[in-house]
């Protein structure tokens, strides 16, 4: 298992590839899956226990919050480069070779570039073929900048677009929703839309105001990722609560970028907080840079996380 740490400012982050360095057995995979399902995986897994194909930001602490991590590290991770898609439905393949979870996991490599950076790269293999590299920077005092570039190897992916897919699974936080800058209705003001407001709470997409939607969505009993909400949102950041703290994902992209949540993404109490991006007419061989921000602080308002997105917009134009 490759693994560093980023320490500055407020901030202790652990980031990691996609192999646990030599596999959970498959008797422990069943128990840790059976009490995914019953929701007793928390006082099941051990702290560090970890499976293959899970990449990305394994632990997250502040200074200035609990001594404990905002995401559900026992066997996952955040920021997690979860799977690809396209018209034929969705593959696992960025976390495991065929997609199933207990095979081997899929090729990456992780890299220290400074003391506040490094770089993780993930090589899905056939048949979508996509290297998707990421480096994540520690910006002091309480700020995460990654930068994505993704680059399809083949023309294995079908509709002439594709889809990729990252989880955040949020550790039993007492209110499970995230608000976004968005309509209610056509006409009236931009205000904070909370994700779960629409009942029964069950996983939902949300699009931006200016995306045009694929050709067969919305589809509400499609998959996650195609089921667009009438409700879009209207700037791209979203922010949730855990605890005294905010966590909040700002991205410089919109076009084609939406926000997704799974109220049990990660267990009856941990929630998943996603978020997707399109890339239509995808060209082979050709680079598509998205990047953006994650700010861990004490939550103090929303109006608070609205400066801190304005803020980091004038000095990202």
């Amino acid at each position: 298992m490759a693994s560093e740490f980023l320490v500055d400012g407020d901030l202790f982050v652990e980031v990691v590839d996609n192999t646990d360095g030599g596999g959970i057995p498959p008797k422990r995979l069943q128990t840790l899956g059976q009490a995914h399902r019953d929701g007793t995986f928390d006082t099941t897994a051990f702290p560090f226990e970890r499976s293959n194909g899970y990449n990305g930001i394994r632990q997250l602490y502040s200074q200035k919050g609990p001594q404990e991590n905002i995401f559900r590290s026992g066997w996952g991770s955040s920021l997690n480069f979860e799977f690809v898609f396209d018209v034929t439905g969705a593959a696992m393949t960025p976390r495991w070779l065929d997609g199933n979870n207990g095979s081997p996991p899929t090729p990456s490599r992780l890299t220290r570039l400074t003391d506040n950076s490094v770089r993780l790269e993930t090589f899905v293999p056939e048949p979508h073929r996509v290297d998707v590299t990421t480096t994540f920077t520690l910006v002091p005092p309480h700020y995460i900048d990654w930068k994505t570039t993704i680059v399809a190897r083949s023309n294995g992916f079908d509709g002439d677009w594709l889809g990729l897919f990252w989880a955040s699974y949020i550790h039993a936080p007492e209110n499970k929703t995230t608000y976004f800058r968005g309509h209610r209705s056509k006409d009236g003001p931009v205000e904070w839309i909370g994700s779960l407001e629409e009942s029964p709470p069950d996983p939902r997409v949300f699009a931006s105001e200016t995306d045009p939607l694929l050709p067969t969505e919305p589809d509400p009993n499609g998959r996650l990722f195609h089921n667009i909400r009438p409700t879009r949102y209207a700037v791209p950041l979203f922010y949730g609560r855990w605890r005294n703290m905010m966590l909040e994902m700002m991205f410089e992209n919109e076009e084609d970028l939406r926000f997704a949540i799974q109220p049990t993404g990660g267990g009856l109490k941990n929630p998943a907080w996603d978020f997707a991006l399109i890339i239509r007419n995808c060209e082979m061989l050709r680079p598509y840079n998205f990047s953006g921000r994650v700010v861990f602080k004490p939550f103090v308002s929303p109006e608070d996380a609205w400066e801190e997105y304005q803020g980091w917009v004038e000095t990202h134009p």
